[in-house]
């Protein structure tokens, strides 16, 4: 057998079938949130073990509306709901919640 048809015969590596990447489940995530809060100053996560989500909105009624649409949104995706004040940002309201996905 020649060469030329020894290496017509190799066959390529199989592709691994590519798993969404947390990177893209987060940018679903973060598309979906910027879309039930479009007046939110900032939608951002943070990971320390856990992963929690911060919505920032101006207004008490932005709070209480956050707290309630997190509650139900994404079939129970978000738990420990609760709100506080934005570090550095003392005329925002911060509500955040532990993400269970």
């Amino acid at each position: 057998m020649s060469e030329a048809q020894v290496i017509n015969q190799v066959e390529p590596f199989p592709q691994p079938q590519r798993s969404n990447s947390i990177a893209d489940e987060l940018g679903k995530l973060l598309d979906l949130l910027k879309s039930e809060f479009p007046k939110a100053i900032n939608i951002l996560f943070e990971f320390d073990g856990k992963l929690k989500l911060h919505v920032d909105v101006r207004t008490g009624e932005e709070v209480s509306t956050a707290e309630e649409k997190l509650e139900i949104l994404c079939a129970g995706t978000f738990s420990q709901i609760h709100h506080g004040a934005t570090p550095h940002h003392p005329f925002f309201h911060r509500v955040t919640a532990l993400v269970d996905r």
